[in-house]
């Protein structure tokens, strides 16, 4: 008989793994392998340039033989001989490891311990490929099924190789269940058929859709016997066909009593309900339904010409599409099922997502092929949702705000901002609040385009979470500006060390000895602060209270925290880091580099990553445009007031074209800083002539907006321009401008007086 196929050893192989690592931390890894060796090795130990084999597969032995004498020169030498053969026959491979059990053991010890782990993974990998072919090799399997009609002993290894074969037995065995020619095997198929396991599960309850009532019995018997609880919905769908048997219906009665007996559990609500429910398991990926994350595909199992069929996709899209399969078998039962329309919408977001597509774009992409099980010329999902409308992408976004998933919330928002007006967006009804539920969600970016979505349709109502709009969008035109920090720490000497160490990366740091003052230097001084650096010495309040006191605070709620950790609050600081999110330790005498690796992981813990610069400057300029057109409109409730100080930042920025769209939002707020902040931009004599004509005229609606707000050190200069710049455009526009200020100085009769008509 065979030896045992690397599936059935794995037990086997992990426990002698253990072992074996436990060993090896006591002893050299050399000494180990050496008491695995021959007494006397071959002669090809002696060289790692040892000849070739008569075979490729010979080559393996020696791999194995030098990893285990410690020889690990001469088995990479050996190993990639091996792995560089064009023609490598994985099953080969498998049956020449089998020749020697021990080698599998020998693999795993040369993963873990020795610095030929990589060409040692490559062979095993290679390995299980030819494990993974001789489970699915229709031969084979059919030799197996032929073999269920031998004596019990030949029976039983059919059903074990059967076993190992999983799955893919299942088409096989269905398919000779058809044959007259097999019907002496039919009894022991019918017995295997349960046997076979978990796998059975998912081609099973596709075999269901077969026309043969017998066969229908045969299928459903086999799921109540396995008792796995997703097959319930299939067989609630079989009961509701027009056209079965009795006998397939009582079959399909009983196999459900069977499952709840297994399970413990009851399933009464009808099929289209029990769709929906398995969706949301494959969506969340739960329990029995997960695909193997270990394997690279999965299998999705169709019935097409009579017989069953895999087709095999990326392990990391099984889940969202099987939950839009679920979906589609739902609405079949229930066309106007809402719960299951808006998840086959999320399942597609997160399909897309998980392939590497933009969620947010309704182009074609490459990716796309990656699923094979997409029909040619799939729709994008963000078409989907948009036509499926506002109450259902409202939905989708909810699941994703409660999920924490970034991709499904960007996606739905997408659409959100394509499809809805004020009145969708916006409002007392609870499916409208999870857009406003997004402002606080983990993720920056989510963040911002919630803050753009419910910003950009101008809301005349008053709703949840309207105060938080400008300040996320304050942090959007952050994005485009330098990191700011805040620094608190009572020994001054480490303050100024750290704060030296933040603005070595390119900050702006503000820092104090005391939190209270720190903080009203960032409201005056600051538009957004990238972390909070604070030492575990603090006073009043202490370490705890400050933490509460910023995550109260919604603008601070997710910015990520450094704690400077000095001796004594060790214990403190991993208890503080441990309990909330955002929060990392560092060492208070900690290094620039070290300040900066905690600050990254603060906030990667946080959803604070920062974003690409292409993404940041997109960001910035639409959150100035959109906060232009809040300003201009008079009867939202969105703050707008509340991103003045990111509008202050943002007209520093490298950008030009920021720095217009946020004179231009700028014009239309009523305080001096801003009016002021434009006047000096406009005079700024370093800047092009473009850049400060649009300055001229963002001063110029400024001052007809809200009147002059500019003291002598800006107005002198303002009429110097107006009167004497040699470039005539730039003085026209300083002129507009000047003249807009309504000044009650007799200004404009100096200018007059200073030309004189020939």
């Amino acid at each position: 008989m065979r030896p045992p196929r690397f599936s059935m050893l794995t037990v086997r192989r992990f426990a002698f793994f253990s072992t074996a690592a436990l060993v090896a931390g006591l002893f050299p890894f050399e000494r180990v392998l050496a008491q695995e060796a021959p007494a006397t090795a071959p002669a090809a130990a002696e060289s790692a340039q040892a000849p070739p084999k008569a075979t490729p597969y010979d080559d393996f032995g020696d791999f194995v033989h030098f990893a285990r004498i410690g020889r690990f020169d001469a088995a990479g030498a050996v190993a990639a001989r091996l792995l560089s053969q064009p023609d490598l026959d994985p099953v080969r491979l498998l049956e020449t490891a089998e020749a020697d059990p021990r080698s599998f053991d020998t693999l795993i010890l040369i993963i873990n311990n020795t610095e030929v782990s990589e060409p040692a993974k490559k062979i095993l990998e290679v390995i299980r490929q030819g494990e993974f072919q001789l489970r699915r090799d229709p031969t084979r399997i059919r030799q197996n099924v032929d073999k269920l009609g031998g004596p019990p002993q030949t029976e039983y290894n059919a059903i074990q190789r059967l076993r190992e074969s999983g799955e893919y037995a299942i088409p096989w065995m269905m398919d000779a269940l058809t044959k007259p020619d097999k019907k002496v095997l039919w009894p022991r198929i019918v017995r295997a058929l349960p046997q076979i396991g978990m796998g059975a599960v998912s081609p099973l309850v596709q075999a269901m859709e077969t026309e043969n009532d017998e066969l229908r019995v045969i299928t459903a018997r086999a799921l109540g016997e396995l008792g796995y609880a997703q097959a319930v919905p299939y067989l609630q769908k079989l009961l509701a066909r027009d056209g079965v048997l009795e006998m397939a219906r009582q079959a399909a009665r009983d196999a459900i009593e069977r499952i709840e007996a297994k399970s413990g559990r009851t399933f009464p609500a009808p099929a289209a309900d029990q769709f929906t429910a398995l969706a949301a398991q494959y969506y969340e990926e739960r329990g029995s339904v997960k695909a193997d994350p270990r394997q690279p595909t999965a299998n999705l199992w169709f019935v097409r010409d009579g017989f069953l069929t895999a087709v095999a996709v990326p392990t990391e899209i099984y889940g969202p599409v099987m939950a839009m399969r679920s979906c589609q078998e739902a609405l079949k039962l229930a066309p106007d099922g809402a719960e299951a329309i808006a998840l086959w919408l999320a399942a597609n977001i997160r399909r897309e997502a998980r392939l590497g597509m933009n969620v947010e774009s309704g182009d074609p992409d490459p990716n796309a092929a990656r699923d094979p099980s997409a029909p040619q010329d799939f729709p994008r999902s963000i078409c989907f949702s948009r036509t499926a409308g506002p109450l259902y992408c409202h939905r989708v976004l909810e699941r994703a705000v409660a999920d924490r998933d970034a991709a499904v919330a960007l996606g739905a928002i997408a659409a959100l901002r394509t499809t809805a007006g004020p009145t969708s967006l916006v409002g007392t009804e609870d499916y409208k609040q999870p857009l406003a539920q997004a402002l606080q969600f983990p993720d920056r970016l989510v963040r911002i385009k919630a803050a753009l979505a419910l910003a950009g349709a101008l809301p005349q109502t008053p709703f949840a979470g309207s105060q938080f709009v400008a300040p996320v969008l304050a942090d959007a035109l952050a994005q485009s500006a330098a990191a700011q920090y805040v620094v608190v720490d009572s020994n001054a000497d480490n303050l100024n060390r750290v704060i030296g160490a933040m603005r070595s990366q390119g900050g702006t740091v503000v820092g104090d000895a005391d939190f209270y003052n720190a903080m009203a230097r960032v409201r005056k001084e600051l538009n957004a602060v990238s972390c909070f650096l604070l030492a575990t010495d603090a006073g009043a309040p202490d370490l705890v209270g400050a933490i509460r006191q910023l995550r109260a605070e919604f603008a601070y709620a997710t910015t990520p925290i450094v704690l400077l950790v000095k001796p004594p609050h060790v214990a403190l600081a991993e208890n503080v880091a441990g309990s909330l999110p955002g929060i990392q330790n560092v060492d208070a005498g900690a290094s620039a580099e070290e300040l900066a690796a905690a600050r990254d992981r603060a906030a990667k813990a946080s959803g604070q990553t920062a974003l690409v610069p292409e993404t940041a400057a997109a960001l910035a300029l639409e959150a100035a445009d959109v906060l232009r057109r809040v300003a201009l409109d008079a009867r939202t409730p969105i703050h707008f007031e509340a991103a003045e100080p990111a509008l202050l930042v943002a007209m520093t920025a490298e950008s030009e074209e920021l720095r217009i769209k946020s004179a231009a939002a700028l014009a239309l707020f009523r305080s001096a800083a801003a009016q002021q902040s434009i006047a000096r931009a406009a005079l700024n004599a370093e800047s092009n002539e473009a850049l400060r004509i649009a300055m001229f005229d963002a001063l110029a609606e400024s001052a007809r907006r809200n009147a002059n707000k500019l003291d002598a050190p800006l107005i002198d200069p303002l009429i110097q321009v107006a009167s004497d710049e040699p470039v005539m455009t730039l003085r026209n526009a300083a002129a507009q401008a000047l003249g807009a200020l309504n000044l009650t100085t007799n200004k404009a009769s100096e200018i007059i007086r200073k030309y004189h008509l020939k």
